[in-house]
């Protein structure tokens, strides 16, 4: 039990902390992603208005190809 609110304890001051799911932490972008501008592997965030409201297109470059895709829409 001791050991259960160790670890729950420990969780609290992450989260407090600032360490967010990776979406909370990604970079949102005014012009949409290009080749160019996102390094292999990087996802940022765009409005590209086909999303519900209060939800935003994640967009990621392929590591091993020269290629972007949208991807699911988030929660801003």
């Amino acid at each position: 039990m001791k050991r259960t609110m160790n670890i729950l304890c420990a969780l609290a001051v992450l989260f407090s902390a600032g360490f967010a799911p990776a979406e909370a932490a990604m970079k949102v972008v005014k012009q949409k992603p290009t080749v160019s501008s996102l390094a292999p592997g990087e996802a940022v965030l765009y409005d590209d208005k086909r999303c519900p409201a209060g939800m935003i297109a994640r967009y990621a470059r392929a590591k091993n190809r020269d290629e972007i895709r949208r991807g699911q829409c988030v929660h801003q």
